[in-house]
């Protein structure tokens, strides 16, 4: 009993076990945690589905750059905001499915020390499973490998960098690699232009058995030794015979094998560059070989030939040169000497002149007179052309001379007789007129320059265009052109202009004069006034035929414009525009729903059938303008163009601002102008201006306005007895080559592709129709790289 009222001995022994154990578990628990803390990796532990941050080693800490207080015993997320977008969803996943995850240069972005930074991770999420069986949390295991991994990325543009200059070059360059000399790269220039092959065919083989034929030339031997010794090996003008699909082909070669050094100083690669200088080696060839073929032409004619050293001024020149200058054959003569020869009225003004302007052309010519020991004169032709060196200094010129004494005496002979004719000509009341055998007017009687009032710089200038009525030029030309073409006689009643502004009525005749080979020489012409007969009947003819051709005009023009304007309209409004919109509105649904399951192939595809889409609804836009443009509809009124412009600029403000364009403009005027029509006039032209810009340049656009004489107008539609008030539209773009300015003008045409500027080649067209529908004109100027200038000319009201 009295046992059985003290402490079993067998319970205090059971007591101090469990305390035992207990000071032993934490014991390993703690000395778990300390070499966690220690482990040169990240390693933090979440518990529960909240993520609660129960341990983070310094590691971790370090990586996150929180401190302890900051992050254990607190909810990831919020310690940690900007990863949950990333971070979360594998972390559900992995407490759902009990799967580890392991991620791999995983991108993260961290607010750390104040800074976002895109940091990048290997990591491994691991489940925490209870002997329950129950997942309570997730240990992670970080390590950060930002450095790894932007090193690799750095890496990879360099040689990213180094491919595309060597393939981008405008030479030819290959890599080989290795002692087999294994073909890494070549670009197209090598590919298609020495080797002849596809790019499959010969990159990852070795160079000698693509190439067998190279091995055994030059080739082969100076490879093995740039790869053993790392030097650099050169040659130029090299011969090389290369096969191909189209047989064994001759190059000369200027080439450099340049060795590529591993990172232990051994020799990897060798980079080829080749410039294929074939062309310049057999033109020089043939050079040679003309010279002699023209020593052998010359010898027994009375053409000379010379070779001037431009450095030294040594002349080479064949024995007749120094018998145009009045010795004997094999007579020697320097360069200064012969220039002593040439007359000192042509010296400067001829020779020295042709001289400096072949340097820079490359071509010499002149015709100039020579004085002979005996002091006679004569007339002598050269011609002759510069040869360069590589770096374009002009190095030697070589040319012919000829002696053309008798063809100077006859030409002074002829001009005596000219001028007899002349001295004629001017005595007569009648226009004379003559011209060469291509029919290009050269000589016009004094009575032409009275009757004109114009000098003879400007009728030479203008020719006939000037003076023709602007109604009868166009059937002047045509007849004028036959008459050249088939060397029949030119007959024509035309008016012509006075100095007073008057037009009078003219016979004109043109006879072509022919050598007794029956060959043109030239032309001779006569106009002799027939005003008061024409006149007389034109005046009963005029009224009649001037108001049916206007009533048949206006009526052709309406019923044409509004049977196509009601065409067009229907068929752009409705038949198609409504398919174009069931196209993109079911692109977009497809896109918007369909997303997912589209290829990244597939989703190009519906974002270039979008785009094709709007490119032909802005195309059906523009020609339901451009036939609105042509509308018989035209209510003119008193229009401020000042308001017009100002319409204008709020159309276009969001591409003006996203260019922060500049547009200048004088005050102008009012006039009786159809409003929408001009409101379209002026927007097209700035747009066109804010669209051709320069890259990286500031659109600025000019507006200028003024009066102009019809007659000062570089247009033969302009009317010369009228005044026209003009606005300039000029801007600082792209320009143009001025031989394109009538092409600008038409229907669907564009000096550009689609991919360098958009638009459809419409919006000139309509301005042109637009101003055509004011009886004004439109003009454009362009200078390539400086900027265009758009020019509408208004007539004034009589």
């Amino acid at each position: 009993m009295n046992n059985s009222s003290e402490p079993s001995n067998s319970g205090n022994k059971n007591l101090d076990s469990r305390e035992n154990g207990n000071k032993q578990s934490d014991h390993s628990e703690s000395r778990f945690r300390d070499t966690m803390k220690q482990a040169p990796v990240g390693i933090t532990i979440l518990r529960g589905k909240t993520f609660l941050v129960e341990m983070a080693n310094d590691s971790y800490l370090n990586i996150v750059a929180r401190s302890e207080d900051e992050l254990v015993g607190k909810l990831l997320f919020d310690a940690l905001p900007e990863v949950q977008e990333y971070v979360e969803p594998i972390l559900n996943n992995v407490l759902e499915t009990g799967e580890p995850f392991h991620g791999d240069e995983f991108e993260v972005t961290l607010r750390r020390l104040g800074k976002t930074e895109q940091c990048y991770f290997n990591f491994i999420y691991k489940p925490l499973v209870e002997p329950s069986g129950e997942i309570s949390g997730i240990i992670v295991v970080a390590t950060e490998v930002t450095q790894q991994v932007l090193s690799k990325q750095k890496l990879q543009r360099s040689e990213n960098q180094f491919r595309n200059l060597v393939t981008q070059s405008q030479f030819a360059k290959a890599i080989f690699k290795g002692k087999d000399f294994v073909i890494s790269i070549a670009n197209e220039t090598m590919l298609k232009d020495l080797w002849r092959r596809a790019e499959k065919d010969v990159v990852g083989r070795k160079l000698f058995d693509v190439f067998p034929e190279l091995e055994q030339q030059k080739f082969g031997a100076a490879l093995k030794n740039v790869f053993e010794t790392g030097k650099i090996y050169r040659e130029n003008e090299a011969v090389a015979f290369v096969d191909g699909p189209d047989g064994t082909r001759t190059f000369y070669l200027d080439y450099q094998y340049a060795p590529i050094f591993e990172l232990d100083g051994k020799v990897g690669a060798i980079m080829v560059s080749a410039n294929d200088v074939t062309e310049k080696v057999k033109f020089r060839q043939q050079i040679s070989d003309a010279a002699d073929r023209l020593s052998l032409a010359t010898d027994g004619t009375k053409l000379a030939t010379w070779d001037l050293n431009l450095q030294t001024k040594d002349i080479i020149y064949s024995g007749r040169l120094a018998t145009l200058f009045g010795y004997d054959e094999y007579k020697l003569l320097t360069h200064a000497e012969l220039r002593d020869h040439v007359h000192p009225d042509d010296r400067f003004s001829i020779v020295e002149k042709a001289f400096e302007q072949a340097l820079k052309t490359g071509s010499y010519y002149y015709e100039a007179r020579v004085i002979h020991p005996d002091k006679s004169i004569h007339w002598i032709r050269t011609q002759g052309k510069v040869l360069y060196q590589d770096n374009h200094i002009p190095h030697r010129m070589l040319g012919t001379m000829m002696d053309i004494t008798d063809r100077k005496e006859s030409e002074l002979a002829l001009k005596t007789s000219e001028g007899k004719f002349r001295t004629l000509a001017d005595s007569m009341p009648q226009f004379v007129w003559t011209g060469d055998r291509e029919g290009n007017l050269n000589y016009f009687n004094k009575s032409v320059y009275d009757y004109t009032g114009l000098t003879p710089a400007e009728m030479h200038k203008h020719l006939w265009r000037h003076i023709v009525h602007p109604d009868d030029l166009k059937e002047n030309t045509r007849l004028w052109n036959i008459s050249i073409e088939n060397g029949t006689d030119f007959v024509r009643e035309h008016r012509l202009r006075r100095f007073d502004g008057e037009f009078r009525w003219k016979l004109s005749r043109a006879i072509p004069q022919r050598n007794p080979d029956g060959t043109i020489m030239m032309w001779v012409g006569t106009s002799t006034d027939i005003h008061e007969s024409k006149l007389f009947i034109d005046q009963l003819e005029t009224k009649v035929q001037q108001r049916t051709k206007e009533l048949t005009v206006a009526n052709n023009e309406l019923i044409k414009t509004n049977m196509e304007l009601a065409q067009f309209a229907y068929v752009a409004s409705h038949d198609l525009q409504e398919p174009l919109r069931k196209i993109q509105t079911f692109a977009t649904r497809i896109l918007e729903t369909e997303l997912g399951n589209l290829s990244e192939k597939g989703r190009d595809y519906f974002n270039r059938m979008q785009a094709s889409s709007a490119r032909m609804q802005q195309l059906i836009v523009d020609l339901l303008a451009f036939s609105r443009a042509n509308a018989i509809e035209k209510h003119f009124e008193k229009t401020d163009l000042n308001e017009v412009l100002k319409i204008a600029q709020e159309q276009l403000a969001e591409v003006i601002l996203q260019k922060n364009a500049v547009i200048k403009s004088d005050v102008l005027p009012h006039q009786n102008v159809i409003v929408y029509q001009f409101e379209q006039l002026f927007t097209n032209i700035i747009a066109n201006a804010l669209k051709f810009v320069r890259p990286g340049e500031r659109p600025i656009i000019e507006i200028k306005t003024g009066q102009i004489a019809g007659h000062l107008i570089p247009l033969s539609e302009a009317d010369s007895g009228l005044n026209y008030t003009y606005i300039s539209f000029s801007d600082n773009g792209i320009g143009f080559d001025q031989q394109f300015k009538d092409r600008i003008f038409q229907v669907f045409q564009r000096l550009h592709g689609r991919s360098s500027y958009d638009g459809t080649g419409i919006g000139l067209a309509i301005c042109k129709k637009i101003v055509e529908n004011h009886k004004g004109l439109l003009d454009a100027i362009g200078k390539p790289g400086i900027g265009a200038t758009f020019i509408i000319y208004l007539p004034e009201a009589h």
